[in-house]
């Protein structure tokens, strides 16, 4: 590491870091419930993509901006001003006025009546859970010794699992009896249509969870720089070596693309190729994500704390390197599997790989960085990885399907960028594992 640019000493651990005791498991916990609730109100939007679609008469395209981009503008941009914020302040505040945010929302898309409407308010969406990640991550180095970071970052990720399967399974239910009821009726605006009352009772899911976060305590911690200059202090520790982190941030950017690609198109792909009704997909793909996707998040902490306690060089860049030929596989059988239950176990092993990736992503991260700057860093990498994921993957495959023609245009699009990302991120992943676990080691010096 360059003399320049070498890590601040660190503060003597205080009484509350590295807790050996049970506590640092709530802390956990209510990260994973917030996590679920942000889950649930970023995937609703797929759940309802084609009742959507037909309401507002939207091109695949206006579906994949929605389904991602919109969420992601304000998500990447408040990235890391949230993160110096969240190395200078109160992180449980931050995460609850984030919470609050996101799902007044959430229920603001429901009124939504235009692609633009509904565009504003997933963008707000985004904004609100720009404060999770970052101040999360914090909580978690403060609690966690490294030695079982992964498993505390496992539980935290284990939210996403959860969220996505809530939104998919009892938003299938909710959307389901909507339908046969022939909407919500809501005070003030009458009888709403069934996707509108699904975006509703989601937002109302926070209520429980901010409850809970008050009882989430902020451990002390030495006088730090606020707001502005811990950003700039961070970000030019970053940018400073970002020789050193480039190769990582770019594998978990094309990562999340090889989940995003298919989770943001899932429900519309079930319904098109398989024909499934969209509140069957959500109740289908919601009972993988709640099965599968814990398996595979809590399986990608174990294996990850086990890799790196043997010695393994770089193993964030291998689970990655692999997790990216599995994505290929699954993603391409399950668009042109002949029946649907080889597609829906294609599926399992899909939200198997991709929650695996998870903890790699996460602490791979933090492994890199010194504590003073880690909620930039957890910032900046979720920037990348959200603007890449959520960004670029579902409008990718929204483009590339209103270019191609015939009944299998969506999943020939989804295999298109899931190859594109395999040949990038096996090669780029193998050649920078010494250079990884070289600067891991510098840190630790």
């Amino acid at each position: 590491m360059d003399m320049a640019h070498r890590a601040p000493p660190e503060r003597p651990a205080h009484r509350a870091e590295y807790e050996t005791g049970g506590y640092k498991w709530y802390v956990a916990g209510v990260l994973c419930l917030a996590h679920m609730v942000a889950m649930v109100d970023r995937f609703v939007m797929v759940l309802v993509s084609e009742p959507v679609r037909a309401a507002l008469h939207l091109t695949d395209t206006q579906l994949g901006l929605l389904q991602g981009t919109g969420f992601s503008l304000l998500y990447c941009g408040f990235a890391i001003p949230l993160g110096a914020i969240a190395d200078a302040t109160n992180r449980r505040n931050l995460i609850l006025f984030g919470l609050a945010v996101w799902s007044v929302a959430t229920v603001m898309a429901a009124t939504a009546t235009s692609f633009g409407g509904l565009f504003a308010a997933r963008i707000l969406v985004g904004m609100g859970e720009a404060c999770l990640i970052p101040a999360g991550m914090s909580l978690l180095t403060t609690y966690f010794a490294p030695t079982n970071l992964a498993r505390g970052t496992a539980v935290f990720g284990m939210g996403a699992n959860f969220g996505l399967g809530l939104a998919f399974l009892g938003g299938g239910i909710v959307l389901a009896v909507l339908q046969v009821r022939g909407g919500l009726p809501v005070p003030g605006l009458g009888r709403v249509q069934p996707w509108q009352g699904v975006f509703l009772l989601a937002g109302l899911l926070a209520a429980p969870v901010l409850v809970l976060l008050c009882w989430l305590k902020e451990p002390p911690r030495g006088r730090s720089a606020g707001g502005f200059a811990a950003a700039r202090a961070g970000l030019g520790y970053l940018l400073g070596n970002l020789k050193g982190y480039a190769p990582f941030l770019g594998l978990a950017a094309m990562t999340a693309v090889t989940g995003y690609t298919l989770n943001s198109w899932s429900s519309s792909l079930f319904v098109r190729v398989h024909g499934m009704t969209a509140a069957e997909a959500g109740k289908m793909i919601g009972l993988v994500g709640l099965l599968a996707g814990p398996l595979g998040t809590i399986g990608g902490g174990v294996v990850l704390d086990r890799m790196r306690a043997r010695g393994v060089a770089g193993a964030p860049l291998l689970v990655m390197a692999g997790g990216s030929v599995v994505a290929l596989l699954t993603a391409a059988g399950i668009g042109h599997a002949q029946s649907l239950p080889v597609a829906i176990l294609l599926f399992c092993l899909f939200m198997v790989e991709s929650t695996f990736t998870l903890p790699s992503i996460y602490a791979g991260m933090q492994l890199l960085t010194p504590p003073a700057f880690r909620g930039v860093a957890a910032s900046f990498n979720m920037m990348i990885y959200t603007l890449a994921g959520l960004g670029i993957g579902p409008a990718a495959v929204g483009a590339i399907s209103d270019r191609l023609h015939g009944p299998r245009a969506l999943a020939d699009a989804i295999v298109i960028v899931e190859a594109a990302m395999a040949l990038l991120i096996v090669p780029i992943g193998l050649a920078a594992r010494q250079a990884y676990q070289r600067r891991v080691a510098a840190l630790k010096a």
